[in-house]
């Protein structure tokens, strides 16, 4: 894999940061090309990707490899799960989750590999 294809979900001030630092080239290997967030005026900073208005639209996608998740923390387990499960790579802002049962069930999403 040359260029690992990276949606971000959640563009509040973490998301953003991350894509203003993916796009200026900062992170070699890695190619920005979806974006979702519930509140679409937030795109309009990342003209030419492709934008979703949920989570759930953008793993569902196939425009990615990889899911930076950036949304507020009560949403980290439950996106994350969805997105191991899809066979994408994650990276999870912090917290990783709210709880630690909910850390521990996102942690054996990715171990569990039955």
């Amino acid at each position: 894999m040359e260029k690992v294809r990276l949606g971000i979900v959640g563009l509040g001030n973490m998301g953003s940061g991350h894509a203003t630092n993916i796009l200026a080239g900062k992170v070699k290997g890695l190619e920005l090309t979806a974006i979702a967030d519930a509140d679409p005026a937030r795109f309009a900073r990342f003209p030419g990707i492709k934008t979703f208005s949920s989570a759930n639209e953008l793993i569902d996608s196939g425009a990615i490899d990889a899911l930076l998740i950036a949304t507020p923390h009560y949403d980290h387990t439950t996106i994350g799960i969805k997105a191991l499960k899809a066979g994408l790579h994650v990276m999870v802002e912090k917290p990783i989750s709210v709880h630690r049962a909910d850390a521990e069930r996102l942690i054996a999403a990715y171990t569990d590999k039955k």
